[in-house]
């Protein structure tokens, strides 16, 4: 009598379509931000894969480093951690640049994590406690050095 075949193993759940990198992501522009009395300098995310790898696969996240993703229009937007493996805080930013709402997010937590507002056109991720170092909260305006981010910014994402 023949062995019955082994039973195949259950298929992995389908994600879609992947648009990140195998890879951390090295040479990112950058873009210096004027928050209150506070300056940080952050790597900008405006292309479909530079959005959807962010900081996947680096080993970790400085004290002062910090990246912005830019989107072209304004909704709901929602961050995860998948392959991120330490924690980091994200700032949920309005068309106008003021920040709606922070958030903490997980290390390795692929839930992902919506903000309230539908109206959220860009998204700061900083290491866990900057916001809270820094004093910056909820209703505070984010600009560029050069100015509004909705006009040095926006106008050069391709991700809407």
């Amino acid at each position: 009598m023949a062995t019955p075949p082994a039973p195949k193993p259950a298929p992995e759940e389908d994600e879609g379509p992947v648009h990140h990198l195998s890879h951390a992501q090295v040479g990112l522009p950058k873009s210096r931000l004027l928050i209150g009395t506070n300056d940080l300098t952050a790597e900008l995310c405006m292309t479909i894969p530079q959005v959807a790898t962010g900081l996947m696969h680096r080993t970790g996240i400085k004290p002062e480093e910090s990246m912005l993703f830019v989107f072209g229009t304004k909704q709901r937007r929602s961050f995860y951690m998948k392959n991120v493996t330490f924690p980091i805080a994200a700032a949920y930013i309005d068309g106008d640049g003021v920040i709606q709402e922070i958030v903490q997010l997980k290390a390795m937590d692929k839930t992902p994590v919506p903000s309230k507002s539908e109206s959220i056109q860009y998204v700061l991720e900083t290491a866990p406690d900057w916001f809270e170092r820094h004093g910056v909260g909820p209703g505070m305006l984010i600009v560029t050095d050069r100015g509004p981010m909705s006009e040095k910014l926006a106008p050069f994402t391709r991700v809407q």
